[in-house]
Parts: structure tokens; sequence; C-alpha cells
């Protein structure tokens, strides 16, 4: 599907023939902003069904959890068990067509992802939508609209030539205004069909935590479905607003790099990756 542009951009959002869909959210330790996540959900319209999975907080996180949601829209887990192994458990909870995963740091409204919903209903060609994300100051998120990771772009993003005009990871400022086709979004909110995320067997669980969005969205992209990213449609994220163990998660960074490549890129990328993370 080309950038949109005309007439038949918007005409979605008239339709009245919405169909229902899952949330799904993994909480670890987020005290300061899981109160601020759950509101618009607490009053959200009937069509959308929010499980919240929690990898054993121990900060406050649970009390404000059960006390706004049903015990069947929580799953405690004992331990730490990984993003993408609890979003698949979470995923895994709901019956409904279309699947919103969304940060506990992520703020949007509910009318928002009914919007990216009816997109995905709409163009059936397309497998995952998302939208602009914002920092809380109202400036874009770098990471709103990119591309996914080969080796330069690697390179080129941690080297700082992307400000060169050379393509890194995200793409550029203008370029996020518009809506399109797009390689790679923001993985702090995105919807996806609850058909083709079966389909890919959902989330890689052996990525602990970071690259799990990107491997699901090369897959996709594999599956020739369209990912896309609609412009219009805006959603607030705060960065690392879990509690989290640094050194853990640096780790589990590299982790995660390197077994993208070794899932999605040819081997001499692979060599040079082992070697700049080693």
């Amino acid at each position: 599907m080309p950038w949109m542009s005309g007439p038949s951009y918007g005409t979605f959002v008239e339709r009245n023939n919405m169909p229902n869909y899952d949330v799904v959210t993994v909480s670890f330790e987020n005290v300061a902003t899981i109160q601020r996540y759950l509101e618009p959900w607490v009053h959200a319209n009937r069509l959308s069904h929010l499980t919240v999975v929690d990898n054993a907080s121990k900060d406050g996180t649970v009390p404000q959890l059960q006390a706004v949601l049903l015990p069947q829209q929580i799953q405690l887990n004992t331990d730490n068990i990984g993003y993408a192994k609890a979003a698949n458990q979470g995923a895994a909870v709901g019956r409904q067509p279309y699947i919103a995963f969304i940060n506990p740091d992520c703020f949007v409204q509910s009318d928002t992802v009914c919007k990216l919903v009816e997109f995905l209903h709409e163009n059936p060609q397309v497998g995952i939508v998302g939208c602009r994300v914002l920092n809380e100051n109202g400036g874009l998120q770098a990471a709103s609209c990119r591309r996914l990771p080969t080796f330069w772009r690697v390179f080129n993003h941690i080297t700082g030539l992307y400000h060169l005009g050379l393509p890194g990871i995200n793409k550029s400022e203008q370029k996020s205004l518009q809506s399109g086709s797009v390689e790679a979004i923001n993985g702090a909110l995105f919807v996806i069909r609850r058909d083709l995320f079966e389909q890919l067997n959902g989330f890689d669980e052996a990525f602990p935590l970071h690259f799990e969005d990107l491997d699901l969205f090369a897959r996709c992209l594999k599956s020739r479905h369209e990912i896309f990213y609609l412009a219009d449609y805006q959603a607030t994220h705060l960065q690392g607003a879990s509690t989290q163990d640094n050194k853990r998660v640096k780790r589990w960074k590299k982790h995660g790099l390197k077994r993208y490549f070794l899932k999605h890129r040819p081997r001499w990328e692979q060599w040079f990756v082992n070697r700049l993370t080693s």
C-alpha cells in the first residue's frame, strides 16, 4: 500500500461496525505510572478487553491493579519471566480478533486504539498498525516510525552517521508526519490481527526484553502482511519507566540484537554484530 493521500484516507473512521479487541499489558514495578495508564481503560467502551500480566512486581504495582481491575483481568507471575513470554501469556487469555499490545508507561485514549483496530478491520492486507508516539513534553519519540535493523543501519545509528543523511534505524521526523507502509513501528503500542499473531506463534520467547517487537515485525512482513503507520493518531510514552537492573537490561539488549541478526540477517552481518557486542 502506498503512502496515503487524497479523499480515501480517513474514510474508515466513519464506520460503525467496530469489532471487539483485546488489550494486553505486561507490568513490572510500574507503581509510578500504572494508575495513569489504567484510567482510560477502566472507563473504556465495552469493545475492549484488558488483561494485565504482572512479572512479580514488589513495589506496589499489584495492589493498584487489584484496586481497579477484576480478578480475571490480572495474571500474577511469581517470577519475572520476561516481556515476550508474559505478552504471549496475556494474549492467550483473550479471544477477540485483534490484540493491542500497550506498555504500562504508554498513555493513550481508548478511542485512539479503536481507530487503529478499525483501520486493520478495513484493510485486510495490513497485519500490524501503530501511531505517532510522543515524549511527555510533546516531542516526537524517534522510534515512532523506523526501519528493521541491518548491519549498516545499526552502524549508522550508533556512530551518529544518520545525522549526515545516511539511513539509520529511525526514520526522519519529516517522514513521521506521513501515514504509510513501514518496516517497523514503536513497540510501546501496536495492534495486530489475532489470526496473524497465532500464525506467527506470537512473540519469540527467546528474546527476554528488547528486539522481540522487531522480530515480530520482520516475521509479519515475511508473511506478506503490511505494517502501517498512522500519523494522525498519537500516544505518549515514558521510556524506561519500569524499575530495571541496568546491567541486566544491557545484557538483554545485546542478547536480543544477536538473536535478531541470527534469525534475519546474513552471516557476515552476524559476525560483525557479534564482534561489536562482545
